[in-house]
């Protein structure tokens, strides 16, 4: 693999991804200040990768194929986490994980063929979503547990986390990472073809 500015910024995906979820079940509020710091770094370097690849000329198969995946172990790390927290429902988590491991075999399998599986708007949509929702869960759980009990931020930061607001977010994640499976298959389905090569 060629190490352009674009594919090192996406590994460092990868290794941001452990040091969040250590720091984000640490149960501490300066712990969860720094998961929150960590990933926001990790989601802006999505948004990095591919402007310099985009700048430089650098776009690879090879980045075309760790960008999603590294996005796929970051907001995993993250999903993990807020299930072992009680604030994500575990058939939501069984259902985003299977979906990403369906569409990165489905990326294996057309490499090995020699072919690109570009990602889908609905896909880019949904990463988003997925971004935006576990930064307002991780902030508001930092807040939570760093501000005074019963003070005004701690009370709106305890409305948002319980009271059904990041549930309708991870609800959306679902549907859409449920959507977007299907709107793979069907796009890629010359994949599963005996004939393809």
């Amino acid at each position: 693999m060629k190490f352009t500015y674009a594919n090192i910024v996406t590994l460092s995906r990868f290794f941001m991804a452990p040091i969040f979820l250590i720091f984000m079940l640490s149960d501490s509020p300066a712990g969860t200040i720094i998961a929150l710091i960590v990933f926001v770094l990790a989601a802006l370097s999505d948004w990095l990768d591919g402007y310099l690849a985009r700048k430089y000329g650098e776009v690879t198969d090879h980045g075309v194929f760790l960008d999603p995946l590294a996005d796929k172990v970051l907001t995993t790390s993250a999903f993990v986490a807020l299930y072992m927290l009680n604030i994500m429902d575990m058939w939501m988590l069984v259902v985003i994980v299977l979906r990403d491991f369906a569409t990165t075999a489905m990326r294996s399998i057309a490499d090995d063929r020699g072919m690109t599986m570009q990602t889908s708007k609905v896909a880019k949509v949904k990463t988003f979503l997925q971004m935006v929702v576990i930064i307002i869960a991780v902030l508001c759980l930092a807040i939570h547990r760093a501000a005074p009990v019963n003070s005004q931020l701690w009370g709106y930061a305890s409305f948002v986390l319980v009271y059904g607001w990041i549930t309708a977010g991870l609800l959306l994640v679902t549907a859409l990472s449920i959507y977007s499976l299907f709107q793979y298959i069907i796009v890629n389905r010359r994949l599963f073809s005996r004939g393809s090569t």
